[in-house]
């Protein structure tokens, strides 16, 4: 006979809030690899089985801590003219949001989140591409992945942030001679000049122009 586990009903003790804020607390001095069950239930001051009242697990625990990061963001900005600039605006203050949260970067990176903010997002990028870029259906939820994706992957990636000692050490055994665009790409790229390329390449506002001697120079020049 199959036996069916039912989570059980809340306690007068504790909440769910209560649980977040223990969680985000370990989020923010620790970063993601100090968010396990033990330590949240130390941190909210309940056992670790009393967590399973209100998270199934800890994923769960993870998808609500994420999808509430993203409640944070002000998809107003999208709305706003010209588009182009909307855009950019917004992905700007994603990135700064993020840069000032990364527990929160880290949570979103192990895993997809799915909860009212993280589609009330995605609906606003489709919004957007639809009705104010003016893409057909199909392009609009292409580049909403797209953009998705890059800003995943620049802020995992990003060249602003603080190389490790191991980048380091690793990069002083190489002759930067030998890669000579490489080697100016590091020592001149601007972050902000990739955002601005993205954004006139989705848009198509026409790219920026660029500068004599910089890292926006095409292959061949």
């Amino acid at each position: 006979m199959l036996t069916v586990r039912h989570r059980r009903g809340p306690r007068g003790d504790i909440s769910a809030e209560d649980i977040l804020s223990a969680a985000e607390r370990l989020l923010e001095t620790g970063g993601s690899a100090a968010l396990t069950l033990r330590a949240v239930a130390s941190e909210a001051g309940v056992t670790p089985t009393a967590v399973y009242t209100y998270f199934g697990d800890m994923a769960d625990l993870r998808n609500r801590l994420g999808d509430d990061f993203l409640g944070r963001l002000d998809l107003g900005l999208l709305g706003v003219r010209p588009p182009a600039a909307a855009l950019h605006r917004f992905l700007r203050h994603v990135l700064e949001a993020a840069e000032a949260a990364p527990g929160h970067v880290e949570v979103l990176a192990t895993q997809r989140v799915a909860g009212p903010h993280s589609l009330a997002l995605n609906e606003a990028f489709l919004e957007y591409f639809s009705d104010a870029v003016g893409h057909p259906p199909n392009r609009a939820a292409s580049l909403t992945t797209l953009v998705t994706e890059w800003l995943h992957g620049r802020l995992l990636l990003s060249p602003s942030n603080a190389a490790s000692a191991a980048f380091t050490t690793a990069l002083a055994t190489v002759d930067l001679a030998d890669y000579p665009r490489s080697r100016q790409m590091l020592t001149t790229h601007s972050d902000e000049s990739a955002l601005d390329l993205l954004v006139a390449a989705i848009t198509g506002t026409g790219l920026p122009p660029a500068e004599a001697g910089g890292s926006d120079q095409t292959v061949g020049s």
